[in-house]
């Protein structure tokens, strides 16, 4: 499975959980606008943005790639962000938590 990360936080365990089973990951932690171009060029299975850290600019990001013909078909899950961020994001997403992310990877 092909999987971009999305984490604007300071130690990214998604990284961790995303690289396990040989899924091939791809990841963006400093910049929106180049997540969204690179989130094209590697046309990624599904796409999980750390909602934990700047949830406002893991939601813009994932609004953008939402929006774009290319890659609006594409899954995006928003991890561990706080109920009244996930309030926000369930026209471009799913909320869910570190744990059960981490499962469903693992059983891909």
């Amino acid at each position: 499975m092909k999987v971009f990360v999305i984490d604007f936080s300071k130690e990214s365990s998604l990284l961790g959980i995303c690289s396990q089973n040989g899924n091939v990951v791809e990841s963006e932690q400093m910049d929106g606008a180049l997540a969204y171009r690179k989130s094209a060029e590697f046309m990624p299975d599904i796409i999980v943005v750390n909602y934990a850290a700047k949830p406002s600019h893991g939601r813009l990001t994932a609004k953008k790639i939402k929006e774009r013909k290319r890659t609006s078909a594409i899954p995006v899950y928003f991890v561990d962000g706080d109920e009244k961020e996930k309030l926000k994001i369930t026209a471009i997403g799913k909320a869910i938590s570190s744990q059960d992310f981490s499962k469903m990877i693992t059983n891909s």
